[in-house]
């Protein structure tokens, strides 16, 4: 669409304009590159829309009338607000402009990629609000199907199915974190066997997805049963009570990178041992900007699968 006014309405206030401008009906005709005979048909036919002479016409040349004046000022107004609006909406739709309402579960902001990606969102798409919510997995997925997100940054596995949309945005080695002095952190890798009557400290997981489920996966393949001693809701929760010596807990590899000193990390010696951070958007609410933002997260695994 060209215009938001009409053709006719949009040339009618340019040709007001020009006239305006030059005060002299062959010089604005010249130009606008029309015939003066067809100009001056322009205005007549505008002062007769409006009901109002927009010029005195004398002698010696034309100049605005009262009502002419008042018009100008809001010609102007509208020919600018025309082409902000047509300007508006052409950038939102090639996802320069608009917001972006982005969720995320709490150990997603450990890793590194994601804080990196939304800077690149920030300064390559600086006039794209960014809002962000910090939630727990139940919540964002009501809010995806609410349409108050555009898109989730969840722990697999999860029920994605359609209208839901994901994609893998990181896959990360699952690593034991025990305080330094336990008798396991001698060992290279860590069976699951040997964690069977270890306390453990741990995510509830009550709707049995994310890490936990992973975990309690493989430990069932291992015929081994892992459940949480004490739960938590957070990772600094595991990782503090772990370094205070009261358990051990199972956390994908940039988290067990933060623990610091007094705990050590270790791998867990399992097939498939891995943490998956999802991607999660309703396929029907796919913006521009949604578009904008996956691109930068797909070239920031790519890049990072490079290094």
């Amino acid at each position: 669409m060209d215009s938001l006014l009409t053709s006719a309405s949009l040339r009618r206030l340019q040709v007001f304009l020009a006239v305006c401008e030059t005060l002299h009906m062959a010089r604005a005709a010249e130009q606008l590159g029309v015939a003066q005979p067809a100009l001056s048909q322009q205005i007549k036919g505008l002062e007769e829309a409006l009901g109002v002479r927009l010029f005195h016409r004398r002698k010696r040349g034309i100049d605005l009338t009262a009502a002419g004046e008042a018009f100008r000022a809001e010609a102007q107004k509208l020919l600018a607000l025309h082409g902000h609006a047509i300007d508006a909406v052409r950038r939102t739709a090639r996802g320069e402009l608009g917001t972006l309402a982005i969720g995320y579960v709490a150990s997603a902001m450990f890793e590194r990629s994601f804080p990196v990606q939304l800077r690149a969102m920030r300064e390559t798409h600086p006039n794209v609000e960014l809002e962000l919510r910090d939630e727990n997995l139940r919540t964002l997925f009501a809010a995806l199907e609410a349409g108050e997100l555009d898109v989730a940054l969840v722990r697999a596995p999860v029920a994605a199915e359609a209208p839901l949309r994901h994609r893998v945005h990181s896959s990360q080695e699952l690593m034991v974190i025990l305080p330094k002095w336990h008798p396991l952190a001698a060992l290279e890798k860590i069976p699951l066997a040997k964690l069977a009557t270890e306390p453990m400290v741990g995510f509830p997981d009550p709707d049995d997805v994310g890490t936990m489920r992973v975990v309690t996966d493989l430990a069932a393949k291992a015929g081994v049963k892992l459940q949480p001693k004490w739960k938590v809701s957070d990772v600094g929760s595991i990782i503090g009570l772990v370094a205070a010596g009261l358990g051990f807990g199972i956390v994908p590899l940039e988290i067990a990178r933060l623990a610091g000193a007094g705990i050590v990390a270790r791998p867990l010696a399992a097939r498939g041992a891995r943490a998956e951070l999802w991607l999660v958007w309703h396929e029907a609410r796919e913006t521009p900007a949604l578009s904008r933002f996956l691109a930068i997260a797909g070239k920031s695994r790519v890049a990072k699968a490079a290094g």
